[in-house]
């Protein structure tokens, strides 16, 4: 029950559950140590990406590569791809997330200087395109791929400490967790 609220559905559903898990559990985050020092680590290295990404001019190019009619990486699919877990994390490190467009080609969250997300899913992070590769010296990628290897255990971790209190949660009703928008106890 819990993974198909989740990791499945539609990207609205998703992301209306986010908010709902952040409603609920925001305050016991924001207090929880371990939890907000994950954070805080995770925020920088994912800075260090963007900061990396910036400096290899990606944002230009994958938004140039976006708008083509192919759609390339940042095509209407990638929004699928994005869950509710990636959705908080981000809205609990200070990301506005919604959906910026929906065109039906690009990402919903493909802002107009790139992608609103801080904490970005693995196919974002992993994949390299041959556009990239030809404009990036072999140091750029090499320090590119260390950043996001770092940033993906990261999030990982991450992950595991929601999951964990999500689980929490749920078994303090005894009950299967529940996102119904109408009951807002798991």
């Amino acid at each position: 029950m819990m993974q198909s609220l989740l990791y499945g559905g539609s990207v609205e559903s998703r992301l209306a559950a986010s908010h709902v898990i952040f409603g609920q559990l925001a305050e016991q985050l924001q207090n929880d140590l371990t939890f907000m020092n994950k954070l805080k680590s995770l925020t920088h290295h994912a800075r260090a990406v963007a900061n990396h990404m910036a400096e290899m001019q990606l944002g230009p190019l994958c938004i140039r590569c976006s708008s083509q009619t192919s759609g390339g990486c940042c095509s209407l699919f990638m929004a699928g791809e994005t869950d509710a877990l990636q959705m908080l994390m981000n809205i609990l490190a200070g990301i506005e997330v919604r959906q910026v467009r929906n065109d039906g080609r690009e990402c919903c969250f493909l802002g107009e200087t790139g992608c609103i997300f801080i904490f970005k899913p693995m196919f974002c992070l992993n994949y390299n395109c041959t556009h990239i590769h030809k404009a990036a010296t072999s140091f750029q990628m090499q320090e590119l791929e260390r950043l996001t290897g770092v940033v993906l255990t990261k999030q990982y971790e991450l992950e595991q400490v929601l999951l964990a209190c999500i689980r929490r949660e749920s078994g303090k009703t005894k009950q299967p967790p529940s996102l119904d928008f109408n009951n807002s106890s798991f």
